[in-house]
């Protein structure tokens, strides 16, 4: 591999879901499941609206395990490679802009990571169906229990930042790649940040942050 570009950066890190692809994975997984299960779908809604006081991230959690009620890890890994193929052969899912930008810095170089919130065998399924080199990977995992699938560790807000350390990523070293204000902690470890497919009132938010922000289309 030829050594990084004098220019360029020689460590860069990426969300998946809003940089690489334009729609969340996981959620598009979950939305798959509990629309074939009429009673999982019934008690998602239930869990939505007798728990208003719980935070987003509990939620969304409580609801997808309530879609993974029912299927073995085999079956599980069955379904994310299918639809992570599936994602990544859809024009309207991939930034293809992004993943241009990925191939190109890997190719001169840079060491590339990927840390998302999404399940890691649905992200793996993604990137190789979408040709997205990397070098590590950093995703939520689920664990088996007695009826389903639960998450074991998501990798979401101060959680992400805390994997990729121990991971031994030098994210103080890195360019982050983000489209979301839950990966502040990130954005604030990183040397730089990029912000790819963010709403203006993200970018808004980083700048009141004290974060400086390079953005891209």
């Amino acid at each position: 591999m030829s050594s990084a570009r004098s220019d360029g950066p020689e460590l860069v890190v990426y969300d998946l879901d809003g940089v690489i692809t334009r729609k969340d994975t996981f959620t598009a997984l979950v939305a798959y499941r509990l629309f074939r299960s009429p009673l999982c779908l019934v008690r998602s809604v239930w869990t939505a609206l007798t728990m208003p006081g719980e935070s987003k991230a509990s939620l969304s959690r409580r609801i997808a395990e309530t879609a993974l009620d029912g299927i073995t890890d085999g079956e599980y890994t069955a379904l994310a490679e299918q639809l992570g193929q599936k994602f990544a052969s859809d024009p309207k899912w991939i930034r293809a802009e992004a993943v241009h930008r990925i191939r190109r810095q890997h190719a001169q170089g840079a060491r590339i990571v990927i840390a998302t919130a999404s399940e890691r065998r649905l992200a793996e399924a993604l990137l190789e169906g979408a040709r997205v080199p990397y070098d590590l990977l950093s995703a939520s995992l689920l664990s088996s229990r007695a009826n389903g699938l639960t998450v074991r560790d998501h990798r979401v807000g101060e959680r992400k930042l805390a994997a990729l350390l121990e991971l031994g990523v030098s994210i103080e070293k890195a360019q982050f790649i983000t489209d979301s204000l839950t990966d502040f902690p990130t954005a604030e470890a990183s040397s730089s940040v990029v912000l790819i497919g963010a709403s203006a009132r993200t970018r808004e938010r980083y700048r009141e942050m004290g974060i400086s922000i390079t953005e891209e289309s």
